[in-house]
């Protein structure tokens, strides 16, 4: 069997896996819609090279959905063996994931950070009402994704003790955001509206904090059941959420039954494991985050002219990370800016001395020896200040 018709047959498979599943919670209108994209969306196979990152780290892209394709990573297709039920799921999870993003375009906006993690989990819950066993299969998913993912797996947590987790997983692939929203807020309340709009802004930074807020005003006022997040054979979607963890913390063991106190303790150790991983990871991301910033902006050894090619670098750098919405760029602006916290005003001054000409007399007199960020925004300064006399003068 050549690559090409391993990939047919298992996205047969996968095809057949979404709609088993969606067809207990979607009308029969929105599954003539996917059924429309299966047939006008191909899934191929083309050669992907790893993403590397602001850290030099090298992650492996297992498939992408774009514009009017869905494209599987030659690599993943070649390693592999859809006769080992393991790795079939693998590749089945990936299809599946790739396509939730397309059927979730149909009628929603594309690209919230809700999307990565519903969709791992929306594909972990296609496999699984498919295979009706006890082995319960997990998508393996990016770090940049852990936190998003821990927040939706906390909400489902909560969901599933009012029997409509499977409707709310369906109801944001396949249905309306509107009705998704309506149908958490409900549950949880106004406040969960203030987080949607948080977690699919750009400054989310706050998302959590208002989710566990939200799980443990739900907590001390209708109470959880929360012995079987620690039941191995349960749905996976208990395990892996820190945000649910720290809402049953908060919530006090008061807020449960006498036979519920035993668990209540495996939440706080969980959470102390956890919040030192997260001390541990977040060290070592500023770590790196700083050496890269020093091995690619440092001024030391430089001749004029690379000192002049480091500091369009630099604006460049600024510029780009400022308006990414992901981690790594927001840890390189807030590094970046420990540094030189007159960032900003040093690339829009840097502009106009470009725009002016004067960008050429930028170095003159400096000391390249021991030339530093300071000493060239000072330097800027004068050069600009100049300029307005010039212009004052001529006037």
């Amino acid at each position: 069997m050549n690559n090409e018709e391993k990939l047919a047959k298992v996205v047969k498979l996968a095809q057949s896996y979404i709609l088993l599943f969606l067809r207990e919670y979607i009308e029969e209108e929105k599954i003539k819609k996917i059924k429309e994209l299966f047939n006008s969306c191909p899934v191929i196979i083309e050669k992907m090279d790893g993403n590397v990152n602001e850290f030099g780290k090298i992650t492996t892209i297992g498939g992408i959905a774009s514009e009017d394709k869905i494209v599987i990573n030659l690599d993943t297709i070649k390693k592999t063996n859809i006769d080992n039920e393991h790795e079939l799921n693998n590749l089945i999870g990936t299809i599946i994931h790739e396509y939730a993003h397309k059927i979730r375009k149909i009628d929603n906006i594309y690209g919230e950070m809700l999307e990565e993690s519903f969709a791992s989990i929306f594909a972990e819950v296609c496999i699984n009402n498919a295979r009706k066993d006890n082995e319960q299969f997990e998508m393996l998913n990016s770090v940049k994704y852990q936190r998003y993912e821990s927040e939706v797996r906390g909400l489902l947590y909560v969901l599933k003790q009012n029997n409509i987790d499977l409707n709310v997983i369906a109801e944001y692939i396949a249905g309306s955001k509107d009705k998704f929203i309506e149908i958490c807020t409900k549950v949880f309340g106004s406040d969960f509206i203030n987080y949607y709009n948080s977690i699919s802004s750009r400054n989310n930074e706050k998302s959590e904090e208002l989710l566990i807020n939200i799980i443990t005003k739900y907590i001390k006022e209708k109470g959880l059941d929360i012995s079987n997040y620690w039941k191995k054979d349960d749905d996976l979607y208990f395990r892996g959420s820190p945000t649910l963890c720290m809402a049953v913390v908060n919530s006090g063991i008061e807020s449960f039954n006498p036979e519920e106190k035993e668990y209540y303790r495996y939440y706080v150790s969980s959470l102390g494991v956890d919040v030192e991983n997260r001390e541990i990871i977040q060290n070592e991301k500023v770590d790196r985050m700083r050496k890269y910033i020093d091995d690619n902006f440092s001024l030391v050894g430089k001749n004029g002219e690379e000192i002049y090619d480091t500091v369009i670098d630099l604006c460049s750098s600024y510029t780009q990370n400022k308006v990414r919405d992901n981690d790594e760029s927001k840890l390189f602006i807030e590094e970046l800016l420990k540094i030189i916290p007159y960032m900003e005003d040093f690339k829009r001054k840097f502009v106009i001395l470009r725009v002016s000409g004067l960008d050429g007399k930028l170095f003159e007199e400096l000391n390249l020896d021991n030339v530093t960020y300071d000493s060239i925004y000072n330097k800027m300064n004068e050069l600009l200040n100049s300029l307005e006399e010039n212009d004052e003068f001529s006037r």
